[in-house]
């Protein structure tokens, strides 16, 4: 979990990165008439926007693309071309949406002649994600011929509002002879596509038809649902593809939740507001007091607070749970006029009112 220090960091570079956004040059991708056949490689994708891989020192492969949108969904073609095409060449789709938040992350697809692979662990794709590509690969004479249709649900996190720019990078590694070096030509650098970037138009977000509170920066989908961020740990909104209720809205905000019993604090289950609606906690971070008898002052545990509403729910608060200076939460009281208590085990006390749709802080507590 990220810590205040950090957090202000982000906080203060958020609109160099947002200004940073909105100056980089992009070009539209084309909207298609009608969706490519998957079996006519790139002749069957009408569109003008072309990809190309910068030179590379070394390489015998080359490759051509081509990328359109229909509807919701994202088409990239590729052909490409090896003097010694094996089943150790690999073409790796990567995508990455840079304004959607300095902690946003891409996904990414890998794919050989006999079909896609598994993109692995270190590469953070969900296996959701990886499930919701369709894909077609041929192999013609040396070459390789993909065609990927990419949803907007297997998106990773992208601009809530802002334009959504994006870098679609494509790799191809050439893996000539046994236990040689594989010798990648690719459109970008260090993740970022050379010269312009690609940029989609409004149709794949307006579709989804959610309504984020206007706090939420960023969308990103999930196995169950939708998740919408600002600059905090935990999802700022969510949205259920069924009604929420505390253990989905776990598994949907937090996946690796953890249970209060097993990590020393005491937090409820649930709360609940003075006119009935259900506060869920999730708690979520890494225990400092695992080792008994020691601290780790670079760990804490954080509980996150969200009013739950059908197939939405809201964060109303998030805050320590057990850090080296609070010591572990040892009560959490809702009272019936809306007054919110914490209690620490180093004697720490904090105060909370319900102020509509979020708990504020009224006093700072004792130490």
């Amino acid at each position: 979990m990220r810590t205040a220090a950090p957090l202000l960091f982000l906080m203060l570079c958020a609109p160099a990165v947002a200004s940073a956004q909105e100056e980089r040059a992009s070009r539209p991708v084309p909207t298609l008439a009608k969706a490519p056949g998957f079996q006519a490689g790139l002749k069957g994708l009408a569109s003008p926007l072309v990809l190309k891989p910068v030179a590379a020192e070394g390489a015998s492969a080359s490759f051509t693309a081509k990328v359109g949108l229909r509807k919701d969904t994202l088409y990239v073609g590729v052909e490409a071309t090896d003097d010694q095409l094996v089943a150790a060449d690999l073409l790796t789709l990567s995508l990455y949406f840079p304004g959607s938040g300095p902690t946003a992350t891409g996904y990414t697809w890998r794919f050989a002649f006999d079909g896609k692979r598994a993109s692995g662990t270190d590469h953070g794709t969900p296996q959701f994600a990886q499930e919701k590509v369709n894909a077609a690969v041929q192999r013609r004479g040396n070459a390789l011929v993909l065609m990927a249709a990419i949803p907007v649900r297997a998106f990773p996190r992208f601009p809530a509002r802002d334009p959504l720019v994006m870098d679609l990078c494509l790799t191809y590694e050439d893996q000539d002879g046994a236990g040689g070096k594989a010798v990648p030509v690719s459109n970008c650098q260090s993740g970022t596509m050379v010269g312009e970037a690609l940029r989609l138009p409004e149709d794949p977000r307006k579709g989804l038809k959610l309504k984020p509170p206007e706090t939420v920066t960023a969308l990103e989908a999930a196995k169950d649902g939708w998740l919408g961020w600002d600059l905090h740990s935990f999802p700022a909104w969510a949205q259920g593809d069924e009604l929420l209720v505390p253990a989905s809205l776990r598994a949907l905000v937090v996946p690796d939740a953890l249970d209060a019993t097993k990590v020393g604090v005491i937090v409820p289950d649930t709360l609940s507001l003075p006119d009935g609606r259900p506060i869920v906690t999730v708690l979520s971070g890494k225990n400092p007091y695992a080792v008994a008898g020691r601290c780790d002052s670079e760990s804490e545990l954080r509980v996150g607070l969200y009013l739950v509403t059908g197939k939405t729910a809201l964060r109303v608060l998030e805050w320590p749970a057990a850090t080296c200076a609070l010591g572990r939460a040892v009560s959490m009281e809702l009272d019936e006029e809306g007054a919110l208590t914490i209690g620490y085990s180093n004697g720490a006390t904090m105060n909370f009112a319900w102020s509509g749709d979020h708990f504020e802080r009224t006093e700072l507590g004792k130490r």
